[in-house]
């Protein structure tokens, strides 16, 4: 009887380690079987047109000249990674983790930017049309000769963010954060400075 029981509890053991055997290696992935092959695929190709990218993690990852149009990346960690000259025109990127990323060049047309982390970023010479960028993070980041038309920029925190030669109607910056701002004329502007102090971490 004792034996039987010692058997019976043996088997349940190597059962449960073999479970947690087959998660460390990976056997139950963070990612939809859709969204794994969309980020292979992207991976090899940098191109992934309406491709359902959410909450993928890419991050310090070559993707220039990438093709991104349509692309839900919602929630998406690309911390760090190039951008530049990549097309983004229609692409979800909401609440994404762009810090440090390089969007020189970018084409930024009808792009979702709301909520995204896009602090210390190279958006130099970027095409940025009829994007948004509400409570967008924008502090520290270059934005030097670029051009933005049509874009929403309601709570945009832009501490520290540099317009220098950027082409940009005033009345686009309304309702944005300006502290320590370097406008498209070369002056600072700092009449944003009492709200943007939680903002900047």
């Amino acid at each position: 009887m004792k034996t039987l029981l010692s058997n019976r509890k043996f088997l349940q053991l190597t059962i449960i380690l073999a479970f947690f055997s087959i998660l460390s290696l990976g056997g139950c992935s963070k990612y939809s079987d859709e969204v794994q092959i969309n980020l292979a695929n992207l991976k090899k190709t940098k191109a992934c047109s309406g491709c359902n990218l959410v909450g993928i993690e890419l991050m310090n990852f070559d993707l220039k000249n990438a093709d991104l149009r349509g692309a839900n990346l919602t929630g998406a960690n690309l911390r760090r990674s190039d951008l530049s000259e990549a097309n983004l025109t229609d692409t979800n990127m909401a609440d994404a983790d762009l810090m440090g990323v390089n969007l020189a060049n970018a084409k930024l047309f009808d792009t979702n930017l709301s909520g995204a982390k896009l602090s210390y970023a190279n958006i130099n010479a970027a095409d940025i049309n009829g994007v948004i960028l509400k409570n967008a993070h924008l502090n520290n980041s270059i934005v030097v000769n670029s051009k933005i038309k049509d874009s929403d920029m309601t709570g945009t925190n832009l501490y520290n963010a540099d317009f220098t030669g950027t082409e940009i109607i005033l009345d686009t910056l309304r309702g944005a954060v300006l502290c320590e701002t370097v406008m498209p004329s070369g002056h600072t502007e700092n009449r944003g400075c009492s709200t943007v102090i939680w903002q900047t971490r």
